[in-house]
């Protein structure tokens, strides 16, 4: 049975507006009369095993975000992030005291309560864990030198966010990788250490924000849900 413990939500703002067609943080984009990733601030405000969040910036973007925390349910303090993911979550968690760590990607503004528990539940029985989607489509790789695609054998799983950790775990596999800091994924570096990640069920309507059609399924999600 789960035992309740500390829990701190590091939710990312960094993002680019490139694949949308605006120069601008995707993030910022108005979803339903409030930014893509104030919904995302919200979920994890709401849920009843969160005790505090942290909002992770680009220093650009600072001052425009700088209320957002003080518009959530529960303690949430802003945090410049670094020249790269990896640099920005080290950022954010270097300093917390909390037993556990869930960070997400902010342009995932449909994240379900329901998720968020599954995530923290599964680390009364491993190191990590992370929310997947098997993915119905074949997927190939290809390299630029390669004269034909390869084929990836499944099955293949779409991670998602957010990703939960045991934060002393975390803090110990970012410190040793450091100066390194070329992961696109938290999960990854605790298995370059050897600790055991274990993947849970995704949410399909968890997508992220990525191009306008991501945008519209969003709006009309959250239209159908009111």
């Amino acid at each position: 049975m789960y035992r309740r413990k500390h829990v701190t939500a590091v939710v990312l703002a960094a993002g680019n507006g490139s694949r949308m067609g605006i120069p601008d943080n995707k993030v910022c984009l108005p979803l339903d009369e409030r930014m893509v990733i104030e919904h995302a601030l919200a979920a994890f405000s709401r849920h009843p095993y969160v005790d505090d969040l942290v909002l992770v910036v680009r220093k650009e973007e600072a001052e425009e975000m700088v209320t957002l925390p003080q518009t959530q349910s529960k303690p949430c303090r802003m945090v410049v992030g670094g020249a790269t993911r990896q640099a920005s979550v080290y950022h954010a968690i270097a300093d917390l005291k909390n037993e556990i760590v869930l960070v997400h990607d902010g342009a995932r503004p449909l994240i379900r309560a329901a998720y968020i528990t599954a995530c923290v539940e599964a680390l009364d029985r491993c190191d990590g864990a992370i929310p997947a989607l098997l993915l119905e489509e074949r997927v190939c790789s290809v390299a630029k030198r390669r004269a034909k695609p390869v084929l990836l054998e499944p099955p293949l799983y779409g991670a998602q966010t957010p990703q939960c950790f045991h934060t002393k775990i975390l803090q110990r596999c970012h410190q040793r990788h450091k100066e390194s800091p070329s992961s696109t994924d938290d999960s990854s570096l605790l298995e370059l250490e050897g600790y055991r990640v274990e993947v849970i069920p995704g949410d399909p309507m968890n997508r992220k924000i990525t191009t306008p059609l991501d945008l519209l399924v969003a709006k009309a999600y959250l239209e159908k849900r009111k």
